[in-house]
């Protein structure tokens, strides 16, 4: 009996609160939600450090595949220059073929004349003319000479002529077997960066396949900026298009439209036609060397990712420091601040729109008149792949259209 008792006074201090070996302090508890909350945050931060690598990873995809592009496009203008030289090539050897044939009939022909002559006579031409019978003769013997001499040189100076053309052509075909020779190297060199860069490309494909949650969560986003910057670029437009209807109305329903607010109508009139006939003449809107990672349209990233993204215009890298630049002149219709492209400039044309956004340090204010290759700001450095990154749109009111059609190639 009492060790009945014993074990179950032992049994009731083991499940008491409070009591014994499970013992809950208020010190433990705080170190605990101590713990916790660290925990949390090494979460957090690993989380945000996820998604930083995939991002940097992303970019650096979209980096490499811009290269790709341009190393492309040089193996393409190679192979075309390789298909001229090669015809110039056989043009150049057709004519060499040809011209020595020529001279080897001139040499012949000469040859042949001249063995034709000695056979018929063998004395000097003094000792020709002074044998003749009678003055007539001798006089038809000295007419005879002269010819016999022109044409003499005539077949010397053809000879050459020919043998001057024959070495020039020479000359030229060995110019163009350098060039081939230089051509063919150069699109070896191409070919191979463009096989190291895919291999690059193939493997960062391979490592965002294996963080395709964090790549479908950095991409949405990246959708959801786009859209909220189209989104705001419309209202912009739309309220601008209201504020000109109602100043319309208000000219018709009132007095008559003043000299200055009609050369102003006609000016913006010529502008709208001078900027669309420029559609493949407008320079680029970076004032360095830059690369082009991102083309207009909707991009489907099927190797690694089922998000799709709408570019409304075209994307470009170049080195920390650039500056962005009208395309053409115009006047600075807005500027605003935008999640992940810091500050947005509209440049209005008459009835066309460039827009640039990713601008760090503004060069212009609104309202400013902007004239083509004038510096709009620098271009904010991107996180994710440390270059100067430029968003750049063109647009008709409303309608978006590919940048890359009005951009100089």
């Amino acid at each position: 009996m009492r060790r009945l008792i014993i074990a179950l006074l032992s049994i009731a201090i083991a499940i008491q609160p409070g009591i014994g070996a499970n013992r809950r302090t208020a010190g433990t508890v705080r170190q605990e939600k101590q713990e916790t909350a660290k925990k949390i945050d090494r979460t957090r931060r690993q989380i945000k450090d996820n998604l930083a690598q995939t991002r940097r990873e992303l970019a650096k995809l979209n980096s490499i595949q811009g290269e790709m592009k341009i190393y492309r496009i040089k193996a393409n203008k190679l192979r075309k220059e390789a298909d001229v030289l090669g015809c110039r090539r056989k043009a150049l050897s057709d004519s060499i073929n040809t011209n020595t044939q020529r001279i080897d009939a001139i040499k012949a022909s000469y040859e042949k004349a001249l063995l034709a002559l000695r056979n018929q006579r063998h004395t000097p031409d003094a000792a020709f003319v002074f044998s003749s019978e009678s003055f007539g003769q001798a006089r038809s013997r000295v007419r005879y000479l002269k010819e016999l001499s022109k044409w003499q040189k005539e077949k010397a100076n053809a000879l050459r002529i020919a043998s001057e053309e024959l070495a020039t052509q020479k000359e030229k075909l060995d110019a163009v077997q350098k060039q081939i020779l230089a051509n063919i190297n150069n699109l070896r060199s191409v070919e191979e960066r463009l096989a190291g860069q895919k291999d690059k490309a193939d493997a960062i494909v391979g490592s965002l396949k294996r963080q395709s949650k964090n790549l479908n969560k950095v991409l949405a986003d990246q959708e959801r900026i786009a859209k909220n910057l189209d989104r705001e670029l419309n209202r912009i437009i739309e309220e601008e298009a209201r504020k000109a209807k109602e100043e319309k109305t208000k000219k018709q329903n009132g007095k008559t439209e003043t000299a200055k607010e009609k050369a102003k109508t006609e000016a913006d009139i010529k502008l709208s036609g001078s900027f669309a006939n420029n559609k493949g003449r407008l320079p680029w809107p970076v004032d360095r060397s830059a690369t082009i990672v991102s083309d207009f349209g909707r991009h489907t990233h099927t190797d690694y990712s089922k998000v799709e993204i709408q570019n409304n215009g075209i994307d470009f890298e170049s080195a920390v420091g650039s500056q962005a630049t009208a395309v053409f002149p115009g006047t600075v219709s807005m500027i605003i601040v935008m999640e992940g492209y810091d500050n947005v400039v509209l440049i209005r044309h008459g009835d066309y729109l460039t827009v640039y956004a990713g601008i760090d340090g503004l060069k212009v204010r609104k309202g400013q008149n902007v004239a083509a290759g004038q510096a709009i700001g620098s271009i904010a450095q991107d996180a994710a792949s440390g270059k100067a990154k430029l968003h750049f749109e063109v647009r008709h009111e409303k309608e978006k259209l590919d940048p890359s059609q009005w951009l100089r190639q």
